[in-house]
């Protein structure tokens, strides 16, 4: 409900704030083809550094409980598995930005891969995750998540 949301007591408020985050910046990406590099690089580093600490919260506290609770082994490794393919796009396009290369494909091809990963989590594995915990435990898994993603710089 609102009124949880408000209290901070939504454990995935956060993850999904990342989210919105993570694909407007990748829409920027995909229109700064030819911008500059300096452009380029702060658009890239705030990239960078949005999904590390949001795939940090979700591999340390959300995959596990998905692993270990829903009995869901199966769909949490699926779900680590997109995440080291992220990384690897990421890679890709930090060569691109440093060897100035166009990197609109592969910004683009990463773009996909994250709205789908988004769609699966935002759509089945939050709410399944939900209905699974009471509203102490919700609290508790919010302040996890909150407090993993402050320790990462």
């Amino acid at each position: 409900s609102m009124q949880q949301a408000r209290t901070g007591g939504d454990p995935f408020d956060k993850l999904i704030q990342d989210h919105r985050l993570i694909l407007s910046t990748l829409q920027q990406m995909e229109q700064s083809g030819n911008s500059s590099t300096v452009i380029r690089t702060k658009q890239f580093l705030m990239l960078k550094r949005t999904l590390g600490k949001h795939a940090l919260a979700e591999e340390d506290i959300v995959y596990p409980i998905l692993h270990g609770r829903a009995g869901d082994q199966d769909k949490s490794m699926e779900l680590y598995a997109e995440h080291a393919d992220i990384k690897i796009h990421l890679h890709q396009i930090e060569n691109m930005l440093k060897s100035g290369q166009d990197w609109t494909e592969r910004v683009r091809s990463l773009r996909a891969l994250i709205e789908e990963h988004v769609r699966d989590e935002e759509q089945e594995q939050f709410p399944k995750l939900r209905r699974m915990m009471d509203e102490e435990k919700q609290r508790k898994v919010a302040g996890l998540i909150r407090r993993e993603e402050a320790l990462v710089l």
